[in-house]
């Protein structure tokens, strides 16, 4: 199926806003629990779709001894990656590609992976497609995803009460983290499924650093600014709120746990 160029466009350009590269430690014990799950052997070839700076998936799996490959739809990541693959002593092969027309062979990979990336793809058919595809049969496909009801899930939706309505057949991206949703996707394409859910602890030294990091460098948060203009106040306000309310210690550092559902598929076909 061809891609929409349009909406490539606009997702490239969501995530090539401010520098994931600071953000991504957030997040970083999801891939090496996700790698765990799926199971990562010597010489397998790994996929990590959504690869940003490779610290979560891609740079874990070589540690492992996987052959990897770390596709992002916006290669700006990848000075980073090569600087942290660099350092970790590993070797990883980075490609630009959108999710929704991945520009590998089908069945190329034995694990195809993704740790919060392939669900911010615009078709979420489209991107479960191409997943499989790409896919080995009997090989295994992970992600973890935000769940709706969450406390990510949460923030998405504040941010998108303060934004204009979405498009037509837009489809939230924490709808990857229902089991009913994934269901609906993948076992039509001949992937046997099983579902865990999971909590990501976010983790700063104190609530003001934790703000200014996460809103000047995650790219929907760097987007919504620049869309809002001076309305960015108002919705800045609300999840400065937000967050506090979140926030579970009480030493003045942060340390906010959210929500997320790991799901690791098989496919049979």
């Amino acid at each position: 199926m061809p891609v929409d160029l349009e909406k490539q466009a606009v997702n490239r350009a969501v995530w090539s806003a401010g520098k994931w590269d600071r953000v991504a430690d957030y997040v970083k014990e999801t891939g090496p629990r996700l790698l765990d799950s799926v199971g990562i052997e010597e010489g397998m070839r790994v996929l990590d779709i959504g690869t940003g700076s490779g610290g979560s998936v891609a740079i874990p799996a070589a540690l492992r001894g996987a052959d990897v490959v770390g596709s992002d739809i916006s290669s700006v990541h990848f000075d980073a990656a090569r600087e942290r693959a660099e350092a970790a002593g590993v070797e990883i092969e980075w490609v630009e590609a959108d999710a929704l027309g991945l520009p590998f062979e089908d069945g190329e990979f034995d694990r195809v992976l993704s740790t919060f990336g392939h669900m911010f793809a615009p078709d979420h058919a489209q991107a479960a497609s191409e997943m499989v595809r790409v896919t080995k049969p009997g090989g295994v496909i992970g992600f973890a995803a935000w769940t709706p009801e969450g406390r990510t899930g949460q923030m998405f939706r504040l941010v998108g009460s303060h934004m204009p309505p979405p498009p037509e057949g837009f489809q939230p991206p924490p709808m990857w983290g229902t089991e009913d949703h994934v269901r609906s996707l993948m076992e039509p394409l001949g992937v046997e499924l099983s579902f865990e859910e999971k909590k990501n602890e976010f983790l700063e030294e104190n609530m003001d650093l934790y703000l200014e990091t996460f809103q000047t460098n995650f790219g929907p948060m760097v987007m919504a600014r620049e869309a809002l203009g001076d309305k960015w106040v108002d919705l800045k306000a609300d999840l400065d709120a937000l967050f506090v309310d979140m926030n579970e210690a009480t030493d003045g550092s942060v340390r906010i746990y959210a929500e997320y559902l790991e799901v690791v598929g098989r496919r049979t076909e």
